[in-house]
């Protein structure tokens, strides 16, 4: 069955006031942590894969969304970049859907037009956005989780206050302001991760978010993997012990956050885009020190 440009597994399935839980590759999706964040759930759910776009060709540059190869039984196997859309009934709440977003290079207008057909034939009722950005927060802090709905702050976990973004964004927040347009209410949960550690997988940013949705839709905390998170940064410890720039770039990290978590009376709801440019002086010692970790 079709749905727009979606190729739909019949029977379509038939979810109690799902909310749609997705993430957006690569705009969002810093240290892998929506995309991790998706796949532990849909594990820990049993979700079931019913969707997927029926030619992700005419949307996706596949010189940038490189094909995978793969063997599976002796047999060689092509992945093909798609968007893939799962679904997971619950005892209790509303069931959960789960939609792996990717940028568009191409007819992003059909590509998010059949979005909105299949939220609404699906009969969504929240359409939730998940992912990571880096900013210049320090690793030995709780990781601050935005949280906003339909655009106005909702709260935030460790909140980093900062200014109203204006600037480059993704054409995928139309899919935000279509659903909306539906009446499927919209709420948004990012985690800013430390700058200058960069790792691929973030875990610490995972369970960041993990918990976040824990307080959503009673999800355990034993989902996400913590002992690797912890093991993670304190590799960024050692890494860091000894350099002094580093320790004191740390330090005066530690100190803006404490003092903004505590509070200022111009601080303004923390933005889901990215943050403000730092200065070019931050900026290149952040690189700088980001090589000097991954060497």
């Amino acid at each position: 069955m079709r749905i727009g440009a979606f190729e739909v597994d019949e029977p379509a399935p038939e979810l109690h006031e799902p909310h749609v839980i997705s993430m957006l590759s690569p705009w969002l999706d810093a240290g892998s942590v929506g995309t991790l964040t998706l796949e532990a759930l849909e594990s820990h759910l049993g979700a079931t894969k019913f969707a997927r776009l029926a030619r992700p060709g005419n949307f996706f540059d596949f010189t940038r969304y490189r094909p995978t190869v793969q063997y599976r039984d002796g047999e060689r196997v092509y992945k093909v970049p798609n968007c893939d859309v799962s679904f997971a009934r619950r005892e209790r709440g509303p069931d959960l859907a789960f939609l792996h977003l990717m940028e568009p290079h191409a007819a992003a207008e059909e590509y998010i037009d059949s979005l909105l057909e299949l939220l609404k034939a699906i009969g969504a009722k929240r359409l939730c956005r998940i992912g990571a950005m880096w900013d210049a927060v320090p690793h030995t802090r709780p990781l601050p989780v935005n949280q906003t709905a339909r655009g106005q702050q909702r709260g935030a976990s460790g909140a980093r206050a900062q200014r109203r973004y204006e600037g480059p964004t993704s054409i995928m927040n139309l899919l935000t302001e279509g659903a909306e347009g539906l009446g499927i209410e919209s709420v948004s949960l990012m985690t800013r991760l430390p700058y200058y550690a960069r790792l691929e997988e973030d875990h610490m940013g995972v369970n960041s978010i993990l918990d976040a949705l824990g307080s959503l839709y009673d999800i355990p905390a034993s989902v996400g993997d913590k002992e690797m998170a912890r093991r993670q940064y304190r590799e960024i410890d050692a890494q860091i012990a000894g350099d002094r720039e580093a320790e004191q770039l740390v330090k005066r990290l530690e100190e803006t956050y404490d003092a903004e978590r505590v509070g200022r009376p111009e601080s303004l709801p923390p933005s889901s885009e990215p943050s403000p440019s730092l200065s070019p002086e931050i900026e290149r010692f952040l690189r700088e020190l980001g090589d000097r970790l991954d060497t």
